[in-house]
């Protein structure tokens, strides 16, 4: 499949930020945007994320030692909701080895990183090895987090790249919802149910209430945001 890779976009770029410390405006470089039709595959993220020339400059993101909490490292990537694209999946060639990815604070899934890059020079690091990892998301969404995770303490990630296959809003997306509960269709399962003659018991029927409390209330706080 042939991958696009989009240097200006329909609307506007996707905000990437970082919970640790990087140089001003220098984690933005990072970021690469591509589209394609049903969605970037395996072929396709091999070349996305195929390791850099030894002297790319690499993005330092440094935890902030003043800290006495534990401070893990967060990438935070979001669209503009009503700016016509969302996120079908993402890929991040980094020093980190693993990362999961999150819809709010609902977990949506963990990348193990292949080893992609050994002995990278860098001017200050003699050494730094890179990993390849990509996660295609169950329901596209307009924003979500990424936690990058590394074996033993480290107080700083070196980001190559992250990037990020887009799409155009379908019709079927929630574009206000992308957060817990957005994947339930309630009035689907109801009509499904009554289709075959049965009826929710009165303790389903609250839950069910419930659920779609919490929707709209996700809804709403997207739109405030």
């Amino acid at each position: 499949m042939e991958t696009e890779t989009v240097h200006a976009p329909l609307t506007r770029r996707p905000t990437l930020a970082s919970s640790w410390d990087a140089a001003c405006g220098a984690l933005a470089q990072s970021l690469r945007l591509t589209r394609a039709g049903l969605g970037a595959g395996d072929a396709d993220w091999e070349e996305l994320l195929a390791p850099p020339a030894a002297r790319q400059d690499l993005v330092i993101l440094q935890r902030n030692l003043n800290s006495q909490d534990e401070n893990p490292c967060f990438l935070h990537l979001r669209c503009d909701p009503h700016g016509g694209e969302e996120i079908v999946s993402i890929g991040i060639l980094s020093s980190a080895r693993n990362m999961e990815v999150y819809l709010g604070e609902e977990y949506c899934g963990t990348s193990r990183g292949k080893n992609v890059c050994n002995g990278l020079d860098n001017s200050e690091h003699e050494k730094i090895t890179l990993y390849k990892k990509y996660l295609k998301l169950e329901s596209p969404t307009h924003a979500c987090k990424i936690k990058l995770l590394s074996f033993g303490e480290k107080n700083c990630v070196f980001i190559s790249k992250v990037v990020v296959h887009m799409r155009p809003v379908s019709a079927h997306s929630s574009a206000g919802s992308p957060a817990l509960g957005s994947r339930i269709d309630l009035e689907r399962v109801q009509t499904i149910m009554e289709s075959m003659g049965s009826k929710l018991s009165p303790g389903a029927q609250q839950l069910m209430n419930v659920v779609r409390f919490q929707q709209q209330n996700w809804a709403d706080i997207w739109k405030r945001g």
